[in-house]
């Protein structure tokens, strides 16, 4: 069994569409960040860095493993069933860079368009304007990708998907609000959406 800590955002999304699309046995707990309940001393216990998603793997030998973080969750989870992550070098390493790319670029170019547009009681144009150009740049950029492959590294679905997606089902809705001007993360995301481990995973916690 794998104990699941959530929070119903893009990150979160992240790893329960990976436990749906494994068909693991899970459970949910969920946290509401604006009461500050991931700070709590039992999560702290966990993860000292106190942000979510994490899961606990009770099923490991020598006792628990817990695992922070969307992207080293999803791999580990690839690692643990041996799928979704290709086992050709080559394949693998373009994985594990999109990876990359979306947890060090992309999301948090989005984290900041957020906090500053939407956050900010005191909005400073130069950030605004910042983060904007930011996100349409990393929009783009994933797009210039999927013009060239079905998905993000080539003709299979990986996890790289998997964390790319919530990014363009949550953050990209919000900013920059459709995918009119961006046509094949548009054709990606609709195929991605149609995926009933995605569905299922996309209203976790309910």
């Amino acid at each position: 069994m794998i104990d699941l800590h959530t929070v119903p955002t893009a990150n979160g999304y992240k790893a329960s569409i990976m436990l749906e699309e494994v068909s693991l046995p899970y459970r949910v707990t969920a946290y509401d960040l604006l009461k500050g309940e991931n700070l709590k001393p039992e999560l702290l216990a966990l993860s000292r860095v106190g942000r979510l998603p994490l899961i606990v793997d009770h099923d490991v030998e020598g006792g628990s493993l817990t695992v922070y973080g969307s992207a080293a969750i999803l791999q580990y989870l690839a690692e643990k069933t041996g799928r979704f992550l290709p086992k050709d070098r080559r394949e693998r390493a373009k994985v594990i860079e999109w990876m990359g790319i979306i947890s060090s670029d992309i999301s948090p170019a989005y984290s900041g368009q957020f906090v500053f547009n939407v956050v900010a009681q005191d909005k400073q144009p130069w950030a605004v304007s910042f983060y904007d150009r930011l996100c349409r740049r990393m929009v783009k950029i994933m797009d210039d990708q999927l013009a060239t492959t079905p998905f993000l590294t080539g003709a299979e679905y990986t996890i790289a998907d998997m964390l790319a997606y919530p990014v363009a089902a949550v953050s990209m809705k919000r900013f920059p609000g459709n995918l009119d001007e961006h046509p094949h993360i548009a054709r990606w995301a609709a195929e991605i959406s149609a995926r009933p481990a995605v569905q299922r995973g996309m209203t976790v916690p309910a």
